[in-house]
C-alpha cells in the first residue's frame, strides 16, 4: 500500500527492555531516513520503564499524534520490510495512515522478521467465529 501527502502513526513495540533499547538504538540511528527523520519526541515509554531492569518486559507507543510528516509517497511494505526486521526479537503492533484515512495496519510477534496486515487477521477470525444458525 502506498500512502501520501502526510504519514501518521501509531505503533505499539513490547518485549525485554535490553531487546527495546537495541531497537531505540536502531531508530536514533538514522536507518529509517530514507522513509522520515526519526524524533525522539515520537517515543513514549511504559510508566516505570527506567525502574525496570533489563529482563523485565516492557515497551513503547512509537506516534507522531497529530503532527504529519510530510512525504510525497510512502510504502508501507518497503518500510515495515525494514522497520520489522529490526524489531524481529519484539511484539509490534500498529497503524500507518495518511491525511487521506488511507490507513495500514500491522502486526508482528517477536521471534518473526516479516508483518501481517490486520485487517485480513481480523476478518480470518471474524469468518471463523460465524455461527451457522443450522448447526
Amino acid at each position: 500500500m502506498t500512502l501520501c501527502d502526510e504519514l501518521y502513526f501509531e505503533i505499539t513495540v513490547s518485549g525485554v527492555k535490553s531487546e527495546i533499547r537495541k531497537f531505540v538504538s536502531f531508530l536514533r540511528s538514522g536507518e529509517l531516513d530514507e522513509f522520515f527523520e526519526m524524533d525522539s519526541e515520537y517515543i513514549d515509554y511504559k510508566d516505570g520503564y527506567e525502574e525496570q531492569d533489563d529482563t523485565e518486559t516492557t515497551g513503547f507507543t512509537l506516534s507522531n499524534d497529530d503532527y504529519g510528516i510530510e512525504i510525497e509517497e510512502f510504502d508501507t511494505d518497503e518500510f515495515l520490510d525494514v522497520f520489522c526486521m529490526a524489531g524481529r526479537a519484539l511484539d509490534i503492533t500498529g497503524r500507518l495512515f495518511d491525511v487521506d484515512d488511507e490507513e495500514y495496519s500491522f502486526i508482528s510477534h517477536a521471534g518473526d522478521s516479516y508483518y501481517l496486515n490486520a485487517k485480513r487477521i481480523t476478518k480470518f477470525n471474524e469468518e471463523i467465529d460465524v455461527i451457522d444458525p443450522d448447526d
